[in-house]
C-alpha cells in the first residue's frame, strides 16, 4: 500500500512557467513587471488587523514552519502560580506581540487571573484609523486558544 509523505507527485511532469501574465490590478507579477503595491496585498481593515493580533497570540513560539522565533509564550504561563512576576511576565510578552506588528499601537494591559485560564484586558488602536478601543481576550486552559470575549 503507498503511503503519503505529504506531496504530491499530480502533473509533476508538466512545465511551469516562471513568467505569468499580469491580471487585474497587475495580478500576481513578474520578472519584468512587479507587483502594483497600491493596488494588492495592502490591508488596512481594522476587523483584519485585530484577527492577525489574535492569531498571533494563539501560535505557541515555534509552531510556525520557518519562523521558529514566532509565536508566542503565554501558554506556558498558564498553568503558572498567579504571581505578580507572573503577570508582568504575561503583559510583556503580549507587548512584544503587539509590537511585531506596525499596524497596531498598544495601550495599556491588566492581566486577570480566571477559573479557566487568563483574562487579558488590552487597549488597542490600528494605525490608520487610530481609534482606541478595549479587548477582552481570553486565554482558555482547557482548549489552548485566544478568544475576545462579549
Amino acid at each position: 500500500m503507498p503511503n503519503y509523505n505529504g506531496f504530491s507527485t499530480i502533473n509533476a511532469n508538466k512545465p511551469r512557467t516562471s513568467n505569468p501574465t499580469p491580471g487585474i490590478n497587475g495580478g500576481p507579477g513578474t520578472i519584468t513587471q512587479s507587483i502594483n503595491p497600491g493596488r494588492k496585498y495592502k490591508l488596512t481593515d481594522e476587523a483584519l488587523v485585530l484577527r492577525d493580533f489574535i492569531n498571533a497570540l494563539n501560535i505557541p513560539q515555534g509552531q510556525k514552519v520557518g519562523q521558529p522565533e514566532y509565536g508566542t509564550r503565554l501558554w506556558d504561563f498558564i498553568f503558572e502560580p498567579n504571581t505578580s512576576d507572573v503577570q508582568q511576565e504575561l503583559e510583556d510578552e503580549i507587548k512584544r506581540i503587539a509590537a511585531t506588528d506596525p499596524r497596531l499601537q498598544l495601550g495599556y494591559c491588566k492581566i486577570y487571573p480566571q477559573e479557566n485560564g487568563i483574562l487579558a484586558e488590552i487597549q488597542v488602536a490600528v494605525n490608520p484609523f487610530n481609534q482606541a478601543q478595549v479587548l477582552s481576550l481570553f486565554f482558555n486552559s482547557r482548549t489552548n486558544t485566544a478568544s475576545i470575549q462579549s
